[in-house]
C-alpha cells in the first residue's frame, strides 16, 4: 500500500498485491476512515511522503515488517487486559477470524441471504475461493443461536405453507 491507496471520499483502501497477488478494494467504516485520515495527515509531515511511498511506516521511516507489527501487538493486548499465550495467541491473524465471524453474524441478524453474501466476504478477505474463507468461519454460541433461529423460522414457515402437514 502506498499513500495513494486510501480514498477518503469513498472510504476505501486499495490493496494492490494482497494474498495470491490479488488486487481489491476494501470498504472501511467511518471510524476507521477517520483514524486512517488522521494518520495520513500526520504521516505527510514525515519523509518519505511522495504518493508512491509506503502508507504505513515504522519509527525509522521504513515500510512496516511483520516482526515490528507483532511486537507492537503484544503490548496492545496487555493494555486491553487480554491474556497472551505464545502457543494459542491471540495472534494478529486471529483478527481475520473474528472479522469473518462477526460479519456472518451481522448478516444473520439482518436477515440477509448468507449464501449470496459469502462470495463478497471471500473477495473482501482476498481469497480465491470459498474454501479459503471457510477456514476463518468458526461456530460461536451467538452465531449458532442465529443459525438455529433462522432454521426454526424456516421450518415453521414450511409447516404453515403445507397446512400443518409434514
Amino acid at each position: 500500500m502506498n499513500l495513494e491507496s486510501f480514498h477518503t471520499s469513498k472510504q476505501c483502501l486499495y490493496i494492490a498485491q494482497g494474498k495470491f497477488r490479488k488486487a481489491r478494494w476494501v470498504a472501511l467504516s467511518n471510524s476507521t476512515s477517520q483514524a486512517l485520515q488522521h494518520y495520513i495527515d500526520r504521516r505527510l509531515g514525515k519523509k518519505p511522503n511522495m504518493p508512491k511511498d509506503p502508507l504505513l511506516l515504522n519509527e525509522r521511516g521504513r515500510c512496516l515488517c511483520h516482526p515490528t507489527v507483532y511486537h507492537a501487538f503484544r503490548p496492545l493486548l496487555d493494555q486491553c487486559g487480554i491474556t497472551y499465550n505464545k502457543q494459542s495467541g491471540p495472534r494478529i491473524h486471529d483478527l481475520r477470524h473474528t472479522f469473518a465471524v462477526h460479519r456472518l453474524l451481522a448478516w444473520y441478524r439482518d436477515g440477509l441471504d448468507i449464501n449470496a453474501r459469502l462470495p463478497m466476504l471471500a473477495t473482501y478477505m482476498g481469497h480465491v475461493d470459498m474454501q479459503s474463507t471457510q477456514v476463518y468461519l468458526r461456530p460461536t454460541a451467538e452465531l449458532l443461536g442465529q443459525v438455529s433461529d433462522r432454521f426454526h423460522g424456516h421450518y415453521l414457515r414450511t409447516i404453515d405453507s403445507k397446512g400443518g402437514q409434514s
